[in-house]
């Protein structure tokens, strides 16, 4: 499964925030003023992903922008959760996906995160693997799955498809 796509396309990275990731799903950060604060939760879940998984997951490393964009996968059963577990900034990379259900290049959107920040992509969101800017960073990452081969689902971009830092003014 490839998207149609082989046009260059180049995303510009921009802060993440809750509003401006809503489209793909939450986005949680560490209290301040709080003691605790309870993650959001997708309730796009459908009802065979009973399987609750958890678990610990090295991101790769890039030491600055450009990165080329050469795959992106989606979960059609389950949200996915990050929760950072070091002190780096990453970048949450996703896209909605066109008629066809592959990604649209087109709606790209690259955020930078704090580590102060976690992510959940909700049900069926084309995303990027998690890339960390900065020293090496695992996460903790939480979704549920039906036990199938189809829990993830994976497809190469082809193209010039990259994110880079935004230019300033």
């Amino acid at each position: 499964m490839t998207p149609n796509h082989t046009a260059s396309h180049t995303v510009a990275a921009e802060s993440l925030s809750p509003a401006a990731f809503a489209a793909f799903g939450d986005v949680a950060e560490r209290p301040i003023d709080a003691r605790r604060r309870y993650l959001p939760t997708s309730d796009g879940r459908a009802e065979d992903a009973a399987i609750f998984s958890f678990w610990i997951s090295s991101a790769a490393r890039l030491g600055s922008l450009p990165l080329p964009i050469t795959t992106l996968e989606r979960h059609p059963f389950s949200a996915q959760t990050f929760v950072p577990l070091g002190s780096s900034q990453y970048l949450a990379i996703v896209c909605h996906a066109d008629p066809d259900g592959l990604p649209d290049v087109a709606t790209l959107r690259c955020f930078i995160a704090g580590a102060h920040q976690s992510v959940t992509f909700a049900r069926n969101v084309w995303h990027h693997p998690m890339t960390v800017l900065g020293a090496a960073m695992e996460f903790a990452v939480a979704m549920g799955m039906t036990g199938r081969q189809d829990d993830d689902v994976f497809v190469d971009i082809a193209g010039d498809v990259r994110a880079v830092m935004p230019q300033s003014a």
